[in-house]
């Protein structure tokens, strides 16, 4: 017999019977998310190696398990996929939590619906929020939410698929006099927001009159080097500090400054652009370059312990969507994998093409 009780209600003129608990199901998915938080891990010491992973499904297959249940298995082992490393992540998926269950509880006048219950009506809450014109991206960052609060996988539900190379709003919109600073700042260095008002004067090193090296503390609580080379941006940062220290400030932006509705993800892409050719001229001027870069890619992934598994000489393609999206906006569709995989670690720290070239290169 079910501890929960059920209660009946009238929802569009039917009579539904819905299962009610002790607790408010925004308790419930709160403290079950909050128990998900894994700060300062490093996700990827976390997952199973591929040789492994084949291995253990081999052998579960020779034991007669069905596919769906060695799936099952799978998602048990993997462990990372049920935490969560980043704190702005969690914050985000709290927000999604609390949306749901107001949707529920206007839905059925009642806020203590159980998991069980909730669970039933995630498609109907994507199907809604897709109906008022929700983007791909914010529909998918709200299914990956209750998916982890439920256990479930994104692909069980119906939802829009989201394309690295699309249009953006107009990156001006929000730029403030006081954002000044600020987007010149997220500009030189390609630092995230919260990175920008965390950065202060002792994180940048000055290895001599061309390069800067900032270290800061990252998404998903990895510690960062971002590599910076040029006159300009040493000269720059030099300018900043000594405002600092003329405020006598530790952080390198005031707090105004930190906080600017502008749009500095956009700064960041631009950031990445700017690197990106950079790096491809200075290979194309000197044929030797091309294998000193190389050298610097695989020294980075041996310094972070982590395997390179992509052939840097082998060049990116764009297809499909991401290809007549990036045709719209005249922009290239093949990239130098050596140049893109130079802006991923030691500007972006991404460890990997893709996301570099879909999500910043082609903006």
């Amino acid at each position: 017999m079910s501890k929960f009780k059920r209660i009946k209600r009238i929802i569009d003129g039917k009579i539904i019977e819905i299962e009610i608990g002790h607790n408010t199901l925004q308790y419930v998915l709160t403290k079950r998310l909050t128990g998900m938080r894994f700060f300062g891990t490093k996700k990827h010491k976390l997952k199973i190696k591929n040789s492994i992973k084949r291995a253990r499904i081999k052998n579960l297959k020779d034991k007669g398990f069905s596919d769906e249940e060695i799936e099952k298995f799978l998602d048990e082992i993997n462990t990372f996929k049920w935490k969560i490393f980043s704190e702005g992540t969690f914050k985000r998926y709290l927000g999604v939590i609390k949306r749901f269950c107001k949707y529920l509880a206007a839905k059925f006048q009642s806020s203590h619906l159980t998991m069980f219950e909730a669970e039933k009506y995630i498609q109907e809450y994507i199907d809604v929020r897709e109906a008022r014109g929700l983007t791909a991206d914010t529909l998918n960052t709200d299914l990956s939410a209750l998916c982890k609060v439920f256990g479930r996988r994104t692909i069980e539900f119906r939802h829009p698929p989201r394309h690295g190379a699309h249009l953006k709003n107009d990156p001006t919109k929000y730029n403030t006099e006081t954002g000044e600073t600020t987007r010149d700042v997220g500009l030189t260095t390609g630092l995230r927001r919260r990175e920008l008002a965390h950065l202060k004067v002792d994180d940048i090193k000055f290895i001599d009159s061309e390069t800067v090296h900032i270290f800061s503390y990252g998404k998903g609580g990895k510690h960062n080097r971002t590599v910076l080379k040029g006159i300009v941006a040493v000269a720059k940062l030099k300018e900043y500090i000594r405002e600092a220290e003329e405020r006598e400030s530790d952080f390198l932006l005031t707090k105004a400054e930190a906080h600017v509705p502008d749009a500095l993800h956009y700064c960041r892409a631009m950031c990445a652009q700017n690197t990106y050719y950079a790096v491809l001229q200075d290979m194309e001027n000197g044929p030797a370059k091309r294998a000193e870069y190389i050298q610097k890619i695989k020294d980075e992934f041996k310094r972070c312990e982590r395997k390179l598994k992509e052939d840097l000489n082998k060049p990116y393609r764009l297809r499909g969507y991401n290809k007549k999206a990036a045709e719209s906006i005249n922009k290239p569709v093949v990239y130098d994998r050596v140049a893109a995989m130079y802006v991923s670690l030691f500007i972006l720290h991404h460890f990997r093409t893709n996301t570099t070239i879909l999500h910043y290169l082609v903006k």
